[in-house]
């Protein structure tokens, strides 16, 4: 089952074993580049850069939102 439905109706199951450390660290940096962040993020939803900087605002932050959120937990099944 999808970790996100987005409003079109394309459902996104994060990976996030593709993601390193590094990688998710760099997202809380405040030098780092926009484009190196959604990069991050659209590798592990799955997306090209582009489909993600496309994306609707509210779909980008429910996005967003539950990346993070399976971030914290990254060993809880969605599905469970």
């Amino acid at each position: 089952m999808a970790d996100v439905t987005l409003s079109d109706g394309k459902e996104i199951t994060f990976d996030l074993s593709r993601m390193t450390i590094r990688e998710y660290r760099g997202m809380f940096e405040t030098q780092e580049d926009a484009d190196k962040s959604d990069a991050t993020l659209a590798t592990v939803a799955g997306l090209t850069v582009e489909e993600l900087q496309a994306l609707p605002y509210p779909d980008y932050r429910k996005l967003a939102r539950v990346f993070f959120k399976r971030c914290r937990e990254p060993d809880t099944d969605p599905n469970a």
